[in-house]
C-alpha cells in the first residue's frame, strides 16, 4: 500500500512539474511608457490564477483575470518593486529587438533579438535596417533582419521562424499604411493558395511567393505593435538553379522596383551590363555577374516589338502561360494596380526555361492604394504590355484558357464566400485576441471599427461581380 501511495505521489509531482511554465526573458516584453506587458505563452502551457515570473532584472507576479481563453482579455502584472502593468497574453511570435546604435536606412546595424514562439525561444545577433522606399517616412517602420552567429556579423545564422523556412534573412513589415493591418497578409497568402511552381517535380520545396505570418514587436523597450513576418523572395525560396562555373547564367531573379518601361513591357530601354538596375528592374540573382541583362533584355524586346504571329508562336517558350493567367487574374481580383511593373518578381528556373511572376508588397489592394487611402473603384481592368499582347494575339488559345481558369478559381480560391470568410476570420482573430487593442495603444491614429471590414467585404463582392462580367465578354482572336 505504501509503495502504491508513493507511486501516486511521484506521478502527481511529475505532472505538476510538466504543467509549470518557465517564463524567460524571451517570453516577457514590457513597455514602461505604455505600462503594458506582452507575454508569449508557450504551446500547451497551463497557468494558475497567480503565477510568479522571475526574470533577470526583476521578479513579477502575473494575475489572470480568467483562466480560459487567456488571449481574449487583459490581465495584471506587478513587479516586486510595485510597478503595475496591463498584461496581454499572446500566441503570436514575439520579437524584442535591442538596437543600441539605432536603426537606419542602410547599412545594417548590429542588434540583439529575443524571440519566442510556441516552444521555441532564442536570443541571437542580427543586422537590422529600415526597409522600403515610400514607407520609410511612416512613423511605424518596416525592418530587414539578417541573423548572425556572433556580434562580428561575419557568419550568417539560419533560424526557423513561425513554421516557415530556416533562413538568415527576414522581413518585419510594419503595415502602418494598411487599414486593419490585413491586406498584405490576406493577399500574399492568397497567391500561395492559387499558384505553385511548375517545376515542383524537380524542386519539391520550391515556392513562387513568400509566406507571411503575424508577429508582435518591441524595439528598444517600446511596443511597436503587430507586424507581418515574411520570407524573402530569393534563390533559396524559389530553388532556381545556381550559376555555373565560368559565369554561365542559369536561374534568374529580377525585382520590379519602379516603372521605367521594361518591367511593365511598355518599352525596351538600352541595357548597360555594368549597372545592377535596368528598365525598372533590380537584379537579385545572379550577383555578381557581367551579364545582368543578356537574357531578359531580348525577352523584353520580343514581348514589346515582335510581330503578332511570331509572338503567338513563341511566347509559351519564353513565359510560362499558366502563371500569366493566374498572376493577372489574381492581381485583378485583389485589384493591386501597383503590381504590374513594380512590386513583382520576374523569375526563371533554369537556362532555356520560361520566365514567370511572383508578387510582392500588396499593401495597395482590396479597395485601397499604397498610401492606405480608400479607392472604391471596382469596375476597371488591370494589365501591362505582356497581358495586352497575350489577349490581343490569343497565343495558343490564351483567351479561352484564361476564361476557363477564372471560372475554376471562382469556384475555389477566389469564390466570394471563401474570400469574405477569410477576411472576417482574420479580422476576428486580430480583434478577439486584442491585437487591435494593443495596436491602438501604440499608434493612436489606428482605428479598427467594423465599418472597415464592411467596406472591404462590400468592395470585394462588387469587384468579383464586375470581373465575372468583364472576363466572360473577352473574345478569342478571329482570323
Amino acid at each position: 500500500m505504501t509503495k502504491f501511495i508513493t507511486a501516486i505521489l511521484i506521478l502527481l509531482v511529475s505532472f505538476t512539474s510538466c504543467a509549470q511554465v518557465a517564463f524567460t526573458e524571451q517570453n516577457v516584453a514590457i513597455d514602461d511608457s505604455l505600462n503594458i506587458a506582452v507575454i508569449h505563452i508557450p504551446k500547451d502551457a497551463s497557468l494558475s490564477k497567480t503565477t510568479a515570473i522571475p526574470l533577470e532584472n526583476e521578479n513579477y507576479t502575473l494575475t489572470l483575470s480568467k483562466t480560459k481563453n487567456l488571449t481574449t482579455i487583459a490581465h495584471k502584472l506587478k513587479s516586486a518593486s510595485g510597478k503595475k502593468y496591463i498584461a496581454y497574453l499572446t500566441t503570436f511570435p514575439l520579437f524584442q529587438i535591442d538596437a543600441p546604435n539605432g536603426i537606419v536606412n542602410e547599412p545594417k546595424r548590429m542588434s540583439t533579438i529575443h524571440y519566442a514562439e510556441k516552444d521555441t525561444t532564442f536570443t541571437a545577433y542580427a543586422g537590422i535596417e529600415l526597409r522600403g522606399s515610400s514607407s520609410i517616412v511612416f512613423a511605424k517602420k518596416t525592418y530587414d533582419l539578417n541573423f548572425y552567429t556572433d556580434s562580428t556579423g561575419t557568419e550568417n545564422l539560419d533560424v526557423k521562424l513561425a513554421g516557415m523556412r530556416k533562413d538568415d534573412d527576414w522581413i518585419l513589415d510594419g503595415l502602418y499604411n494598411e487599414p486593419l493591418r490585413m491586406r498584405s497578409y490576406i493577399s500574399l497568402n492568397l497567391w500561395n493558395d492559387i499558384y505553385e511552381p511548375y517545376y515542383l517535380d524537380r524542386e519539391p520545396k520550391a515556392k513562387a511567393g513568400a509566406t507571411a505570418k503575424y508577429a508582435e514587436v518591441f524595439v528598444n523597450g517600446r511596443y511597436k505593435g503587430v507586424f507581418l513576418l515574411s520570407e524573402q523572395v530569393d534563390r533559396k525560396l524559389t530553388k532556381i538553379k545556381k550559376m555555373d562555373e565560368g559565369d554561365i547564367i542559369r536561374g534568374e531573379l529580377f525585382q520590379g522596383a519602379r516603372y521605367l518601361g521594361a518591367s511593365s513591357f511598355d518599352s525596351v530601354p538600352k541595357k548597360k551590363n555594368f549597372l545592377a538596375s535596368w528598365g525598372g528592374y533590380d537584379i537579385k540573382y545572379p550577383v555578381p555577374t557581367n551579364q545582368f541583362w543578356d537574357n531578359v533584355h531580348p525577352f523584353t524586346d520580343f514581348v514589346v516589338n515582335s510581330d503578332d504571329d511570331a509572338f503567338a508562336k513563341a511566347i509559351s517558350q519564353k513565359f510560362y502561360l499558366p502563371n500569366a493567367m493566374d498572376y493577372f487574374l489574381y492581381i485583378n481580383a485583389v485589384r493591386a494596380p501597383d503590381n504590374l511593373g513594380k512590386n513583382l518578381y520576374l523569375i526563371r528556373y533554369d537556362d532555356g526555361e520560361p520566365y514567370f511572376y511572383a508578387p510582392w508588397d500588396l499593401d495597395g489592394s482590396l479597395g485601397t492604394i499604397f498610401s492606405g487611402k480608400r479607392i472604391a473603384t471596382t469596375d476597371d481592368w488591370l494589365d501591362n504590355g505582356l497581358l495586352r499582347r497575350l489577349l490581343a494575339t490569343d497565343a495558343e488559345g490564351f483567351v479561352t484558357k484564361f476564361k476557363s481558369r477564372w471560372i475554376a478559381l471562382r469556384a475555389d480560391q477566389l469564390s466570394t464566400e471563401r474570400l469574405l470568410e477569410k477576411q472576417a476570420k482574420t479580422y476576428r482573430k486580430l480583434k478577439d485576441n486584442l491585437i487591435f487593442e494593443r495596436e491602438a495603444k501604440a499608434w493612436d491614429n489606428f482605428k479598427y471599427d467594423e465599418e472597415g471590414l464592411e467596406y472591404m467585404q462590400e468592395w470585394t463582392t462588387k469587384r468579383l461581380e464586375f470581373l465575372d462580367g468583364y472576363i466572360e465578354k473577352l473574345n478569342p482572336k478571329t482570323d
